[in-house]
Formats: structure tokens, C-alpha cells, sequence
């Protein structure tokens, strides 16, 4: 096939593109003056406004947190934020609604803009709180706390050689089996807790001990978590 013929073919491609793009906005744009019973202009103008106007409240409650989170800190003058990392709070955190999960954003940004913190701020972060539940949030802020209680925070390289039982999880953060298994599913994809291996008491295979997975039924808090939680949570 020739240049010509090539650039023909993409020509066709996005004028087909096009057309299916308008046939479903203008079918889109019929089905919400039906639900509303009023001209499509004005309902557009309406919902945008709308969620101009959430988005902003939200901004400036934002504001209002971060600020009090920086001075019960003690924090006057402030560093820059990335960014890439501060519009994408932004962006994010303005259109959330789950309170649990609202003060994760204020944190990390705080955290971003405390020049004292000198935890990790990866821009992951921001993934990880869009893939969270407040029931997750829970689990990972008790489970933070019992850690740092029993003094096993400090060292972060044998954090995973502490586990808490599926049983014991359940019983503080009061959820069933099921939220429970969902939970940590969901929190293992993202690298924050990790299964636990045991090793076997007095049972060897060669010269090394038999370990044992336990999958869900006792897990661990990752490096990588601690980190998510002081930056977000703490």
C-alpha cells in the first residue's frame, strides 16, 4: 500500500470516528432533555455549573483542612508540591465524597508541602488512594498501630516478620469474612500487606525449614505500606 493510500485509509478511520462520536453525543443529549423534560443547552449548563461548584466547595474545604493540619504542625513556611502530584490531588481529591478517604488526600498533601517530612511521596500514592475503601483505610491504620505500639515500626527491613490473623482483624474493625477477604485481596494488589510465611517448627526439607503461606488467613504489613500510611494516614 502507498503513502497515499495510507493516509486515505487514516483519513476514513477518524472521519468514521467522528461520526460515531457525534451520533452518540447527540444521543446522549436527547436521552437528558427526556429525564429532565428541558432543552439540552440549558440542562448542560445546569450540570456543569453543578459540578463546577461541588468541585470548587471541595477545593476550598480542602484548603481549609490542609491549613489546620499545617499549623497544628507548627508548618509556616511551605515547600512546592510537584506538579504533577499536586494537580493530580487536586483533580482527585475535588471530586470525592467518602470523608475516610478525603483525609487521606489532605494528608498526603500536607505531607507534600510540610518541607520538615521527609517520608517517601511517590506519585503512586495517588492511585492507591483511588483504589481504597474506608474499609481498607481501617484496616491499614489499626494495623500501623499495633505494629508501632509493639515497637516494630522502627525497623522497617523486618516489618513483614510481624502478621496479624485474619480472626483478629475482623474482630477489631468489625467486618465479616467476606469484607474481610475482599479487603485484603484488594490491598495485597496493591503491594500495602502481603501474605504471611511461616517457617515450620522443627520441620525441614534439605537444609533449609518448610514454610508455610498463609494466604488470608494471617497477613503482613509491607515496606511499602508503612510508607503509603505515614504519607497518607499519619
Amino acid at each position: 500500500m502507498s503513502d497515499a493510500e495510507e493516509i486515505a485509509k487514516a483519513v476514513q478511520s477518524v472521519a468514521q470516528l467522528g461520526d460515531k462520536s457525534l451520533e452518540t453525543s447527540q444521543k446522549m443529549g436527547e436521552f437528558i432533555g427526556r429525564v429532565f423534560k428541558e432543552p439540552i443547552a440549558e440542562i448542560s449548563g445546569m450540570l456543569t455549573e453543578k459540578l463546577r461548584f461541588t468541585r470548587w466547595k471541595r477545593l476550598v474545604d480542602i484548603s481549609d483542612e490542609v491549613n489546620k493540619i499545617l499549623n497544628e504542625r507548627g508548618v509556616h513556611e511551605t515547600r512546592a508540591v510537584p506538579p504533577k502530584l499536586a494537580l493530580s490531588i487536586f483533580e482527585e481529591s475535588s471530586l470525592e465524597e467518602d470523608q475516610s478517604l478525603q483525609y487521606l488526600w489532605n494528608h498526603l498533601l500536607a505531607n507534600a508541602m510540610n518541607p520538615s517530612f521527609n517520608g517517601e511521596l511517590r506519585y503512586g500514592f495517588v492511585d492507591m488512594i483511588k483504589n481504597l475503601t474506608g474499609i481498607e483505610v481501617t484496616i491499614l491504620n489499626i494495623f500501623y498501630e499495633i505494629l508501632k505500639k509493639e515497637g516494630h515500626i522502627n525497623d522497617i527491613s523486618t516489618i513483614t516478620n510481624y502478621n496479624l490473623k485474619k480472626e483478629q482483624i475482623m474482630e477489631i474493625v468489625e467486618i465479616d469474612a467476606e469484607s474481610y477477604q475482599i479487603s485484603v485481596y484488594n490491598l495485597m494488589r496493591m503491594q500495602c500487606v502481603g501474605p504471611a510465611i511461616l517457617k515450620g517448627s522443627g520441620i525441614m526439607m534439605g537444609a533449609e525449614p518448610v514454610t508455610i503461606y498463609k494466604g488470608t488467613d494471617a497477613i503482613v504489613l509491607t515496606p511499602l505500606g508503612v510508607k503509603f500510611i505515614e504519607a497518607c494516614i499519619k
